[in-house]
């Protein structure tokens, strides 16, 4: 009993408190998973292709490394954000916790350590030329790798001397300027998109892709994507969702009422900064809800599908509370029924899927619009998910990002007349 209560209050004070000690522990388990799926041999050839494939839209990773090799790349990828957010002396907030879920979730289709790095150096650039600390400008730069894809296809060009100093190059560039880009694009959706920077990369990727096609580098989309690992996959978002539950519950102050950590809320959507390590409980229940959702659909499993997950987990700290999140997915799954009513596809297709879950990041429009306009809002979305990779080519990997901006975008101007002449 003693040895528990030191245990206990280690856990409280020294490892609970600290959310990069809880993510890279998390991280950790997620290597050690790889390695129960598959032989060293199996990992590093795994790996290997994975590094090498340009990592375009829709590239999963567990189709093209297997998926020990898929988990480990989330592990490293996940270690290295960590690492640089730590090192950086960022001090964890909401949006840390969404950051890392992003790099967690994208890590199964399109991200890597490597084509990360470069984009990571760009932002440390950028904090010198501004003569900023970098943990001013970390997040924005973490969140920006999500034009990783770049770097691939750059690095692909010519002799792979040539294609090296271009790739590297492109990520210098990407993460100079996109925190201005990002600051910029915030003020067109108000608020309303959490995945800000998703849009802004769209722009951004909009741009490189143009430049890339105007100097005769072409590149298709591609659509790989894996299917047969519902039980393994459903054990590791099992795994997330107890173990933050398990970190919420185990720390110290008041639990919160499942009530609460449905509709929680804090004035700036920060639930870490409101709730301190209690939020850990909302990134849990947002992983249950995650599960239940895919039980409920019949949903296969795939890289794409936890990479639309683990953001939900990561945001559950900051912006997305299933009140809120909920009319936006049900807007985006109903759009996916009437399109199996119109042309056959089913409305459980992985792509309807993606959407539906990425949806999710539409809830502050709901929360501040009601959700008869989440509804709508995630209807669009899935209508616009399929259209707007075009001009980025896949690129950007945020595109769910990209496309809940564009519906915004659209929908702002309806609500504000709509409201003027109620």
């Amino acid at each position: 009993m003693r040895a528990w209560q030191r245990a206990k209050g280690w856990l409280q004070g020294r490892f609970l408190t600290d959310p990069y000690k809880v993510w890279g522990v998390l991280f950790g388990l997620f290597i050690v998973q790889g390695f129960c799926w598959a032989t060293p041999g199996e990992i590093g050839r795994g790996l290997w292709a994975i590094v090498v494939a340009p990592g375009v839209l829709v590239t999963d990773y567990i189709a093209v490394g297997g998926l020990g090799a898929a988990l480990v790349n989330v592990g490293l990828a996940g270690l290295l954000a960590v690492g640089v957010l730590k090192m950086s002396g960022q001090r964890p907030t909401g949006l840390t916790m969404g950051a890392l879920g992003l790099v967690a979730g994208f890590a199964f289709f399109g991200k890597n350590p490597l084509n990360m790095a470069p984009i990571l150096l760009g932002g440390l650039l950028y904090s010198k030329f501004m003569k900023k600390p970098y943990r001013d400008v970390v997040l924005p730069v973490v969140l920006g790798t999500c034009l990783a894809p770049a770097v691939g296809q750059m690095a692909g060009v010519g002799h792979w001397t040539l294609g090296l100093v271009l790739g590297v190059a492109v990520g210098l560039l990407i993460g100079f300027v996109i925190k201005p880009v990002a600051e910029a694009m915030a003020k067109v959706h108000e608020g309303n998109n959490l995945y800000n920077v998703g849009f802004s990369a769209g722009i951004l990727g909009m741009g490189l892709f143009a430049l890339m096609r105007l100097v005769g580098i072409s590149f298709e989309a591609a659509q790989i994507w894996s299917s047969g690992h519902n039980t393994e996959l459903t054990i590791f978002l099992a795994v997330v969702a107890v173990y933050f539950t398990l970190c919420g519950l185990l720390s110290m102050g008041r639990n919160l009422s499942l009530g609460e950590l449905v509709d929680i809320d804090a004035p700036d959507n920060d639930y870490y900064r409101r709730y301190e390590e209690k939020a850990y409980q909302a990134m849990g229940l947002m992983g249950f809800a995650m599960l239940g959702f895919m039980a409920m659909v019949g949903g296969e499993y795939s890289g794409p599908v936890l990479g639309a997950i683990m953001p939900v987990v990561g945001f559950g700290a900051f912006g997305k509370s299933l009140r809120h999140a909920l009319p936006a997915m049900a807007g985006a799954m109903l759009a996916a029924v009437v399109s199996m009513a119109m042309t056959g596809k089913a409305f459980n297709s992985p792509a309807f899927l993606v959407g539906a879950i990425f949806s999710t990041c539409l809830a502050p429009l709901s929360k501040n619009y009601g959700a008869g306009w989440g509804v709508v809002a995630g209807f669009l979305h899935q209508a616009l998910v399929p259209y707007v990779g075009l001009v980025h080519g896949g690129l950007n990997l945020y595109n769910n990002g990209f496309a809940a901006g564009m519906a915004v975008m659209l929908l702002l101007p309806i609500i504000k007349f709509l409201q003027r002449k109620g």
